[in-house]
């Protein structure tokens, strides 16, 4: 499913009025239409109950005036609550106020002196609210009567079904303009903007319903979109079929350098993960003097012991050790647990450009190559790095609040820097490749924001590129999987008390769910 900016959005709106002659009225009926959809489906109303319908002066206060028309012929009790200057009402909009108008709805002028008691009286007796008052252009802070408005609609008791997106929230990066509604439900059309997806914003918009409002199916590639997300069916439809007659090789094999004194787990989990995942060999390079904690830890996983000089952290000396375990392999995990210290960057150092095949570099392995970050261009084989906020920064020298502002931006630049594929972890974690494009995976919880998750992300993302998968659709895949299991998981635990493992252990179900899914169609 694709993911449309503001911006986009409305060139898909004008081309659907432009080129295929489809008039905007007629695309505001049908936005319309699949509100009250919406509303029908989660709130039905009885004669008695109060829908509030606050509309502003765009074509999102037309959807809401069309949608109070709707109701009121379904015979619900409605009053609208316009939000701007009557005789400024344009086009689409002014048509569908002049209606309402003519059927007799209340509408209330919020703008006049008393208005917003009015309205914070209306507002108090509604069973319903239908939040209609700024779209998704929105760029500039709400103030004055709509910032009095909108926090009286989050002080009533009744739910809020917002068109489009809360009003308040930056439709392009999911920003509170000053303040915000806070929806129980949000009918966003055509597709999902990047502010529904993105936090803050996504925490205000409650259930998200993307509606199909007539527009032409082919509508974001034509204008060039590459943002998307995924569903289960769409998630499913990306799972490659397994061979009959495969054997362990034909599915790949996982070399993984990690682990030192005191986190033996992110070895375990990564190594583990990239055979849960579905790969067929991984051998877990680990320093010397843990190697027999690991043997005693993993059944499945290899182990290769690496240099250490009897510190349990890798030593310079074992480059030569890291070589032979890459040799014949298909990808290499490094960087979990690993520990901070100057052998890790000389040995990636070394590793960068040396080795054939794809790298995923995770954790200390980022901190590791922040020191010279040029390295990362050097490598001749797709790279995968799946950085937290805090790592982001020290890889970029910004300031986390800076990145927290702008996620999406910050990681395609360092994607297109740097040529490789970057996995921002989050609530909503992006993956951005240097092509430009950027996807959204929404699926996950709370629970999973636990020590060791990281590394069952890296160890499921590597484990696909071994089974063939390219390496930036192991990164969307494997980020879908990652929060899919979490939620299996959280199903079982609850989300308070979750664990690393918890997930580890629920991804087999998360792959065979799609998998079987995936098989329905054949």
């Amino acid at each position: 499913m694709f993911v449309v900016t503001p911006d986009e959005i409305r060139r898909i709106d004008r081309r659907a009025i432009d080129e295929f002659g489809i008039p905007g009225i007629v695309l505001m009926e049908n936005a319309a239409l699949r509100v009250v959809e919406v509303i029908n489906k989660y709130y039905p109303l009885k004669k008695r109950d109060l829908v509030v319908v606050l509309a502003g002066g765009g074509n999102n206060g037309g959807d809401g005036l069309a949608v109070a028309r709707h109701l009121f012929f379904d015979g619900v009790q409605v009053e609208v609550i316009l939000l701007a200057q009557p005789e400024r009402i344009t086009g689409d909009a002014k048509i569908n106020l002049e209606i309402v108008r003519r059927t007799g709805i209340p509408v209330y002028d919020a703008l006049n002196s008393d208005g917003f008691q009015l309205a914070e009286q209306r507002l108090c007796r509604a069973s319903l609210i239908v939040d209609a008052i700024f779209g998704t252009g929105l760029s500039r802070p709400v103030e004055g009567i709509f910032a009095r408005i909108i926090e009286a609609v989050n002080d009533a008791d009744a739910p809020v079904v917002a068109v489009d997106i809360p009003s308040g929230i930056n439709g392009d990066n999911g920003h509170v303009m000053g303040t915000a509604v806070k929806a129980e439900d949000t009918v966003t059309f055509g597709y999902p903007k990047r502010g529904n997806l993105l936090y803050p914003g996504r925490e205000y918009v409650g259930r998200l319903h993307v509606a199909r409002i007539s527009l032409p199916s082919d509508s974001a590639e034509a204008i060039g979109v590459k943002d998307f997300t995924l569903d289960k069916v769409e998630a499913a439809a990306r799972i490659k079929k397994r061979s009959a007659a495969g054997h362990k090789g034909d599915f790949g094999k996982v070399a993984v350098i990690a682990g030192s004194t005191g986190m033996t787990g992110a070895a375990t989990l990564t190594a583990t993960a990239a055979l849960r995942s579905g790969a067929g060999i991984a051998v877990l390079g680990i320093p010397a003097s843990l190697n027999d904690i690991l043997e005693n830890k993993l059944t499945e996983v290899m182990t290769k012991p690496l240099k250490d000089n009897g510190t349990g952290c890798l030593h310079e000396d074992c480059l030569d050790d890291i070589l032979d375990l890459t040799e014949n392999m298909d990808v290499l995990a490094i960087g979990p647990g690993l520990g901070r210290n100057k052998a890790i960057s000389e040995i990636l150092r070394n590793i960068f450009g040396r080795i054939n095949i794809s790298i995923v570099l995770d954790a200390d392995g980022l901190n590791g190559i922040s020191e010279n970050i040029n390295l990362l261009g050097q490598h001749t084989q797709p790279v995968v790095i799946t950085p937290h906020v805090g790592e982001m920064a020290r890889l970029t020298g910004l300031t986390i609040a800076e990145i927290l502002d702008s996620p999406v931006l910050v990681a395609q630049k360092f994607s297109q820097e740097q040529g490789i594929i970057v996995l921002l972890k989050g609530a909503t974690t992006v993956v951005c490749e240097p092509g430009g494009r950027v996807y959204f995976n929404t699926v996950g919880n709370s629970g999973m924001a636990t020590a060791g998750s990281g590394d069952v992300l890296t160890g499921i993302i590597a484990g696909l590129i071994a089974q063939g998968y390219d390496a930036y659709e192991a990164a969307v895949l494997g980020a879908f999987l990652h929060g899919y299991a979490g939620n299996l998981a959280a199903s079982l635990r609850g989300e308070a008390g979750m664990l690393a493992g918890d997930i580890l252990e629920a991804l087999p179900a998360a792959l065979k769910e799609l998998y079987d899914l995936s098989q329905k169609d054949l």
